[in-house]
């Protein structure tokens, strides 16, 4: 068997010693070091990668805590929003409320009633149906169970339902109010003259004939070219002469109201012209067949004359509930 000499010389004057050391030992002392080596070598890199990977966790776990920081931040804004709508939908109540004349009594007493719903419903319906279809606050894809703000988003998701909710809600008290401007607006509300009257609706004694007989408005007696003014907003179908009447005046108020004047002096508007509330239409007269100066005044609703007073509405009509 081949051997390995290792001489030993130390200092000084003492003998140089020799090993002989087996060719195997060798082998295997130096497959050990190798071994050895690579071992330590092995857990040095794995120390270094462990140093390396606390140093990411230290940075996600910062990371994580800036985002559960930002998190809480967002849903106390998401809180903030949803207190900010339930405001919204409180001052929603609360305006439906104030504004909600006492169109019911008026349309009982004038005989004028309000739009229908079928004409202000359509465009509601269709603005429902189209926020019903509001695509998801998560795009197509993700799967919800595995978002890590899925509370943010679900909270998110209420907010956005009850924000459309309450738009529907101010729309519908907006068609309501201009259904009830509209309708108030179209209502001949006061006296289209200052005067007096000399002649009540209904049945009288004729002055010409003196028989009894249908007077189907009332006479308010003012001095010729006192003014006549719209009492509601209309539109003139007819201005000129009229048998019996002398120079006369018919505004189409909507809602099925019609409005008549008689025996003025003059008339200041065209057929086709819009009118307003409390524009001049015309001044006190006696043209036709008239025994002093006044203006005839009729109200007709849906082809039927009803007594103009009952149209010259007080304040306390406009309270509201």
């Amino acid at each position: 068997m081949k051997h390995w000499t290792v001489m030993v010389i130390p200092d000084g004057v003492r003998a140089t010693r020799q090993f002989r050391v087996p060719r195997v030992l060798m082998r295997v002392a130096a497959i050990l070091s190798l071994f050895g080596f690579s071992v330590l070598g092995f857990f040095t890199l794995d120390y270094l990668k462990l140093r390396s990977l606390r140093a990411s966790y230290r940075s996600v776990s910062n990371e994580n805590e800036g985002l559960k920081g930002e998190a809480r931040v967002l849903m106390q804004n998401l809180e903030e929003v949803k207190h900010s709508l339930r405001k919204v939908q409180d001052y929603s109540a609360k305006l439906s409320e104030l504004t909600s004349l006492k169109v019911a009594k008026v349309s009982k007493e004038t005989g004028i009633g309000p739009l229908t719903q079928e004409e202000f419903g359509a465009a509601q319906v269709k603005d429902e149906n189209k926020a019903a279809k509001t695509a998801s606050y998560v795009p197509l894809g993700i799967n919800m169970d595995n978002l890590v703000f899925r509370p943010v988003f679900d909270r998110l998701a209420m907010i956005g339902k009850d924000a459309n909710q309450h738009a529907l809600e101010l729309q519908h008290l907006l068609s309501n109010l201009s259904q009830q401007k509209s309708l108030l607006s179209s209502i001949p509300s006061f006296s289209p003259v200052d005067g007096w009257i000399t002649s009540n609706y209904g049945r009288r004694i004729s002055p010409f004939t003196g028989e009894t007989g249908i007077h189907w408005g009332i006479d308010i007696a003012a001095p010729v070219g006192t003014a006549v003014h719209a009492p509601a907003d209309g539109v003139v179908v007819f201005s000129g002469a009229k048998e019996g009447f002398g120079n006369f005046i018919m505004i189409a108020h909507g809602y099925g109201a019609v409005t008549r004047y008689g025996h003025n002096h003059q008339n200041m508007v065209q057929p086709g012209q819009r009118v307003a509330r409390g524009d001049q239409i015309a001044t006190v007269g006696m043209t036709g067949r008239a025994t002093g100066p006044h203006l005839h005044y009729e109200v007709w609703v849906n082809g039927k004359t009803e007594n103009p007073k009952k149209f010259i509405l007080d304040v306390e009509d406009f309270q509201v509930y």
